[in-house]
């Protein structure tokens, strides 16, 4: 049976029970029996006026004073951006206080051209592993882009990584 046969043979069952639902309509609920003269007791009388219903009411209160609230606390300082890199800052109000996020690039270190492979690979087997790899901050910092989630790399690699 191809795709189409099947669309077609489930829009016919869907049609089917459809008008079947349509026909089908549920028995109403049981209606409460009607209660009976005897079985309910007549309503009591009202109860007669009180003495102080017949008094005025007392006047109404003064209004209360105004109350003053105290002006909100301003908001605190935004920290200045650092120079040359793009910064962001947002706000969001907690129960603590108010959160504030800053973001930004750190300044630009300048590490100087990449060190011979032979002075990182320090167990002299060849390869740098990631802990060999923390002695040249920006190859530790880029290790899963040159490593390609090995655990070390090779000398070609090393050669291929910043050129």
């Amino acid at each position: 049976m191809n795709a189409r046969s099947r669309l077609l043979a489930l829009a016919v069952a869907s049609l089917f029970a459809t008008a079947a639902m349509a026909q089908y309509a549920p028995p109403p609920p049981p209606s409460p029996p009607a209660p009976t003269q005897d079985a309910m007791p007549p309503p009591p009388p009202p109860p007669p006026p009180a003495a102080q219903d017949t008094m005025p009411p007392p006047p109404p209160a003064p209004p209360a004073p105004p109350v003053e609230q105290p002006a909100p606390p301003p908001p605190p300082p935004a920290p200045a951006p650092l120079a040359g890199t793009p910064n962001g800052s947002a706000q969001l109000q907690t129960p603590q206080g108010t959160l504030t996020v800053n973001s930004g690039m750190p300044p630009a270190t300048d590490y100087g051209p990449k060190p011979p492979f032979a002075q990182l690979d320090t167990n002299h087997d060849g390869r740098i592993d990631q802990n060999e790899a923390q002695a040249y901050i920006p190859l530790e910092n880029d290790w899963i882009h040159v490593a390609h989630h090995a655990s070390s790399i090779s000398k070609a690699q090393y050669a291929a990584w910043g050129d």
